[in-house]
């Protein structure tokens, strides 16, 4: 599989870089016989890279992010005359509990403590965060390495236990509802109504490539947002555009949103 070829029409650098470390464990399946698993991968990751596992047919592939509508996925690549069922899956199962009525801990929290023991991102899938717990779905190389060090969230002490796959509970995120209105559903406009700051600073994030539109780096602050994109914002966190709709007698958009808390 040609890396130049197959990646020609991607412009971010990051994503072609992880494009290429795709087509290389593809290759390699295709040489050798063997299985390769990637790192997580955001929805506009693995929609890239089906796009390009999909060009050759000596390869199967499958998706897989340890529960049922997961965000972030790893993908299995094997050779075509395999079955998924036949791999050892790559992915385990972890439970952090700690004792947090005095703080509410969010997902930015957990991501953080595990991030700080020097594990990257792409290493560690979902986070389901519930009251007082949080399951962690993550690779293989490193399950154990957080089992023996990770012991503190915000300060607070943690336990971790191992879990199985089917003890994975799903628990949607909880939002806080704002409305606004603006005079354009540029995207610049969108951010600066959503967190309430200025279209100057909003610029100052999209030109910092710092905001992502359904996974996908936006550095042009004249961007027209849909309703239903989420967006993302580093450092100010994440958000789902509901509507972008109706007009009011000055001529301003109205917006609904939910800022994920």
């Amino acid at each position: 599989m040609e890396k130049l070829r197959l990646t020609n029409h991607i412009k971010d650098i990051d994503l072609k870089n992880k494009m290429f470390k795709i087509i290389d464990k593809a290759n390699s399946v295709i040489k050798n016989y063997d299985v390769k698993i990637t790192d997580f991968l955001n929805p506009y990751e693995v929609k890239n890279a089906i796009d390009i596992l999909n060009s050759n047919s000596d390869i199967k592939y499958t998706v897989d992010g340890g529960y049922s509508d997961p965000e972030r996925s790893a993908i299995f690549i094997y050779p075509y005359y395999m079955e998924y069922e036949e791999i050892e899956s790559n992915l385990r199962f972890i439970k952090i509990e700690g004792n947090f009525k005095f703080k509410s801990i969010s997902h930015k929290d957990y991501l953080g403590a595990i991030m700080n023991l020097g594990i990257k991102r792409e290493k560690v899938g979902d986070i389901i965060i519930h009251d007082n717990f949080c399951q962690v779905i993550v690779s293989n190389d490193i399950c154990d390495f957080i089992s023996m060090n990770l012991n503190k969230v915000c300060k607070n002490n943690v336990s971790i236990t191992e879990i199985s796959k089917s003890e994975i509970i799903y628990n949607p995120p909880n939002y806080k509802d704002v409305s606004f209105t603006i005079s354009s559903g540029r995207l610049d406009c969108i951010i600066s109504g959503i967190y309430n700051i200025s279209r100057q600073e909003s610029i100052k994030y999209i030109n910092g490539e710092k905001v992502f539109v359904n996974y996908e780096k936006i550095t042009s602050p004249s961007r027209e947002i849909k309703s239903e994109s989420l967006i993302s914002v580093r450092g100010r966190g994440r958000c789902r555009v509901i509507q972008i709709g109706d007009i009011t007698k000055k001529g301003r958009i109205k917006v609904q949103a939910k800022i994920i808390v």
